[in-house]
């Protein structure tokens, strides 16, 4: 006589019981990470746009471009560089996700900030800062607003 040996519901439901509770734990780390690489993406993008800001500049005098739309398409080849993965919104060239501080130069303190997010981008955990100098970092929603 041969036994057939096969899976009984309780081994069933203990495996998929095992899977639910992984997946469980799982998530807020899989959220977290997706967070991560959003800040991570934009402030890619902010570097790019700001290396956009300082070519503009060295072609005119030393003066950045009246306003960030102004990059596109001579000097910022994609335009989903204006576009904050972390938004709820598509930027675009004409409506970029950043904000963009008109009026300064190269000549401007090399401290002061010409681009930041916008708020609400990374739903208030804080915003990536680009000065005048070419720097990027990232302020903390608690530090208030970029100086």
């Amino acid at each position: 006589m041969t036994t057939r040996r096969a899976f009984t519901l309780v081994e069933l439901l203990i495996v998929i019981t095992v899977f639910v509770i992984t997946f469980a734990l799982l998530t807020p780390f899989v959220n977290k990470m997706r967070e991560r690489a959003d800040v991570i993406k934009c402030s890619a993008n902010v570097r790019l746009l700001s290396l956009g800001l300082h070519m503009y500049a060295a072609n005119n005098d030393d003066a950045f471009p009246p306003d960030l739309g102004n990059l596109y398409p001579g000097y910022v080849k994609e335009e989903k560089i204006f576009d904050c993965p972390a938004s709820k919104f598509i930027g675009t060239a004409a409506r970029s996700d950043y904000e963009y501080i008109p009026g300064l130069s190269e000549s401007s303190g090399l401290a002061e900030v010409i681009i930041y997010d916008r708020d609400g981008n990374h739903d208030g955990l804080g915003r990536d800062v680009v000065r005048v100098s070419g720097s990027v970092e990232w302020v903390h929603s608690t530090e208030g607003k970029p100086r």
